[in-house]
């Protein structure tokens, strides 16, 4: 199952260290294909700098292994479809991984609950999908 986790549920992720080997879990046995975009790793990144307080250093790094462990994807055009325009680059991201879910915890994003063939939903949501495979 193709997934794009957005910055907020990526960054809860990276908060966590069970929830990293989880992630890393899942994607390692197959269960999902993480896909990403810079536009989104420079979002973490960014993210990781002014809220959790890591150094630019260790965000840069932390950035810099979520890439390896994505699928990362260059969206083409950019269609304006959110109230809040950055969340146009996430769907187009997700769009063009083919991701099968795209994660969020944003409403402007949750509220359209599906954009092409990408689901969306919230991480609980997520959560329930995975149930199933272990997770």
């Amino acid at each position: 199952m193709r997934v794009l986790y957005d910055t907020n549920v990526i960054v809860g992720i990276l908060s966590c260290r069970e929830s990293i080997l989880a992630f890393k879990k899942a994607i390692q046995h197959g269960e999902i294909v993480h896909i990403s975009s810079a536009y989104i790793l420079s979002e973490v990144e960014a993210v990781l700098t002014a809220k959790l307080r890591l150094t630019k250093q260790k965000a840069k790094v932390a950035a810099r292994l979520l890439g390896r462990q994505s699928v990362v994807v260059s969206p083409g055009k950019i269609d304006k479809i959110c109230r809040d325009p950055f969340d146009d680059y996430v769907l187009a991201a997700a769009v063009a991984g083919k991701a099968d879910y795209l994660v969020t915890a944003d409403k402007d994003l949750l509220v359209l609950e599906k954009h092409e063939k990408v689901t969306i939903v919230t991480p609980n949501e997520f959560a329930a999908i995975m149930e199933p495979y272990g997770q």
